[in-house]
Parts: structure tokens; sequence; C-alpha cells
């Protein structure tokens, strides 16, 4: 698909892709060579084709990953309204991976809009390439993402923690507090129970 720059497989929708592009049918579309070609006039020689495969794929995993959630949802939605959600094992033992899936959507929807603007920083003024700090070392660069991920690594012990902490209570953990009343008007500081 990336050498030939042909589709090798696609479903057709008359007028669709106008539609999702400009919001009315009689959009056109153009296709990468017709780009490169006007890139090229307009703004001189360069490969102006951001990387397909990447851009294709995230965009499809986030578009599963966006449709799995509804999905999910829905069914959840259909077990409250039955009054058999919390009973329904397999659906709750679902939701546990499911907690992934709106940062495996967001990140392949980041990583799509980044590669797919590629070459440019800011469409038609900067490039990738004209962006690149010259004041910025590669120890710098490198210290910065050590720096970044030892204080996320840091924060997930923490998380996990705390994680582990609130699940060895139980589902319903410490909710019996018992205080003595500080009330004036209350006779020999009765005990209350709260629940």
């Amino acid at each position: 698909m990336l050498i030939t720059k042909k589709n090798t497989w696609s479903i057709e929708i008359p007028y669709a892709l106008s539609f999702l592009s400009y919001s009315t049918f009689s959009g056109s579309v153009e296709g990468m060579n017709s780009l490169q070609k006007q890139y090229e006039e307009q703004y001189g020689p360069g490969d102006y084709i951001p990387p397909v495969r990447t851009s294709f794929w995230s965009f499809r995993i986030m578009v599963a990953a966006g449709m799995l959630m509804i999905l999910t949802a829905l069914i959840g939605v259909v077990l409250a309204w039955r009054k058999k959600l919390e009973n329904t094992g397999w659906y709750l033992r679902l939701m546990v991976p499911m907690i992934l899936f709106p940062f495996i959507a967001n990140s392949m929807g980041w990583i799509m809009t980044e590669i797919g603007r590629q070459p440019w920083v800011v469409f038609g003024y900067q490039q990738t390439a004209d962006a690149v700090s010259p004041n910025v070392s590669a120890g710098s660069l490198l210290f910065s993402i050590i720096a970044f991920s030892t204080i996320y690594a840091l924060l997930l012990i923490i998380l996990v923690y705390l994680f582990i902490r609130e699940i060895k209570k139980g589902p319903y953990g410490e909710n019996k507090v018992e205080s003595t009343s500080v009330d004036p008007f209350d006779k020999g500081g009765d005990k209350i129970v709260t629940e």
C-alpha cells in the first residue's frame, strides 16, 4: 500500500468522504499524489506526505476503542435498566480492562494528529525540521525525559499503594465512624455512630 500509493482494499460509500470532510455531498477530496504535486509547486521540493501507515492504524485503533467504549456503556445502561448490573459477573470483569480504553483512544488520537500533520509544525509556515531548537542539547533532553519518567514512576507507585490499601478494606471499608458528641445540649456525651 505504501510503495505503490494505492489502496489495496476499501469499502466505498458514494459521497460519504465528501460529507465527512466538508459537510456537503458535493466536495472534492484530493489524493496524496495530487496534494504532493500541489505542495511542491507552492512550497518547493520536498516530501509532503505524512507517514501513512502510522496515521492509518492509529486512527482506526482510536475509533475502535471509542466504539468499544460506547458499546460497553450501552450494555451497562441496559443491565442497569433491568436491575441486573451488579449481578452480571462477566460485565463487571469486562469493565476492569475497559479502564485502559480511554487512554488508548486518547493516545492514538494524539499520535494520529501529530504524525498526520507532518512535515509541518504550523501548516504552510514552519516545517518540523525548522522547529528544532539549537539551544537544547541531547543531554538536556535526556535529563528531562529521565526526570519526567522518575516523577511518573513515583506517582504510579503511590497510586498502586493507595489502590491496594483501599482494596484491602473491602467493599464497605470503614464506613462506621464513632465520635463523641460535642453538642452542649447533649446529655452525658452520647456516642454517635454514622454510616
